[in-house]
Parts: structure tokens; sequence; C-alpha cells
């Protein structure tokens, strides 16, 4: 009872609300053999609530420069955007998060925050800054894809930023890589936080392969995530893809404990 206490409270918060019925009719989904390796992999789960978010948001002021409360002594013009493909996605929601964070949430702040289709009518020069805001990047395939059309927004050559809760080790090197924008994730997730990684510690090998066969089973597709990182992250808002299914695919053959969609 206290490890199911544990994980409740691990895991409050959560979009979709987790109780104990939930929790056991995920395990049960396993052979009763691989009960305690469903269990372990449960400790395994980071789970991101909306607190450490608005904690990892307010960080970013302690490392960038020219920024200040007083516009009066701010370097230049400062624009916070969201970066997402089109409206109502997780950066919206970020955003919003990172101005309460920053204590920005004032009307007076109102004019510091665009929408992607305002930049090009600030004229933004090398002096601005551009801050983009979002959740999670597990690969950067999707930010860097979004970038060309970003970059035809800022002629003028800003400072560009990207703010994240969190970010996979490879996804930091493909987008500072491919792209103009400084990746300021507050985790990096690592190799080794890949569970199907030799350098993950937290399975041997045999049962590396159980949590594989049953991924195959939540995704054939992409049984190892989205671009093969296996990650156990959850976000309070959203399990990312990019983590293994048996976390969050629900379908007829199996039902994630953090689902992602209604």
């Amino acid at each position: 009872m206290a490890r199911v206490s544990g994980w409740l409270a691990d895991f409050a918060g959560y979009r979709f609300p987790i109780n104990e019925g939930r929790i056991d009719r995920w395990i049960k989904q396993f052979e009763p053999n691989d009960y305690d390796l469903a269990t372990r992999l449960l400790d395994c789960v980071d789970f991101v609530s909306q607190a450490r978010m608005i904690v990892a948001f307010r960080s970013f002021f302690d490392i960038c420069e020219g920024w200040d409360i007083n516009p009066e002594q701010r370097r230049g013009k400062w624009c916070f955007v969201a970066y997402s493909a089109s409206a109502g996605e997780s950066g919206d929601e970020m955003l919003h998060l990172f101005r309460l964070a920053n204590k920005l949430n004032g009307r007076q702040y109102n004019q510091l925050f665009k929408y992607k289709s305002e930049l090009v009518r600030e004229n933004l020069g090398p002096s601005d800054t551009v801050v983009f805001v979002d959740d999670f990047s597990g690969t950067g395939t999707q930010v860097c894809n979004n970038w060309p059309e970003i970059q035809e927004l800022l002629p003028g050559g800003p400072r560009v930023y990207l703010v994240l809760v969190a970010a996979g080790i490879n996804a930091c090197t493909k987008i500072e890589e491919e792209t103009e924008l400084n990746i300021i994730p507050n985790i990096r997730l690592q190799e080794h936080d890949n569970i199907f990684s030799p350098h993950c510690a937290h399975f041997i090998g045999e049962e590396k392969e159980k949590l594989l066969r049953y991924c195959q089973v939540a995704d054939k597709r992409n049984p190892r995530g989205f671009g093969d990182c296996g990650f156990v992250i959850v976000l309070a808002h959203t399990c990312p893809n990019d983590s293994i299914p048996i976390l969050h695919s629900s379908h007829a053959n199996w039902e994630g404990l953090f689902r992602r969609y209604d």
C-alpha cells in the first residue's frame, strides 16, 4: 500500500486522474510473473508536475542576459512566443505557465507576448530577443521542421531562445546544429534515460526484452517510443510519444496509465 500511495502522490495532477484502480488494471495487463517488472517501471517514471514546470520556467532569467523587469533596463525589445505549429498545442499552455512563473501576468506586460504572425511587424534586430516556449522535444525533428517558417519571420536576426521543460540530449544537438535557436531545457535526458539503452542500469537485458515485447503490443510501429527514445518521462498535461508506449498508448489491446487523448 505504501508503494501505491507513493505513486498516487507522485502522479497527482495528471490530466487523466490516476487512482488505485487504474494502476491495478494497468499492472494486470502484464503476465503475473512480470508484475514486479511493471511496478519497477512505475518507480522509474519521471513525473513532471505543473509546479516543477513553473520552477523550470522561472530559472530561465537566471541564465539569460539582457532582461530586466524594468523596461528601461532591458537590452532591446523582448518578445515571448509559443513555439507551436498550430493554435491549441502545448506551446500555448506552456507560454501561459511561463508568464505566471515569471510574474508577467499583469496587463502591463501584455505587449511582450506575441503570436508568431506578429513577429514580422516588430522589426526585430540583433539587439532584440525572441523567447519561444514549449514543453518537450525528444528528437528535435518537429522543432527543426518548423524552423524555416520561424526564420522567415525574423529577417533582422534577433537573438532567439527556445525554452523547454525537458529535451533529449540528441534533440539538443540536432536543434543546435540545424537552427539558430539557443535551446534551454530545464531537464536534459541523457542516453541512460533510454530504458532500452545498454547505459540504462534500471533493468537487465532480459527485462528490457520483456518490456520491449509489451511495448510492441502497445505500439508495433514505435515500440521504443517515437524516434526510439525509450524515455519514461511524463508531463502533467501529457505523456510525450517519445516515452515508451506502454505508458500512454490506448486501444483495444492496451490501455496506458498516462493516456494522451480523450
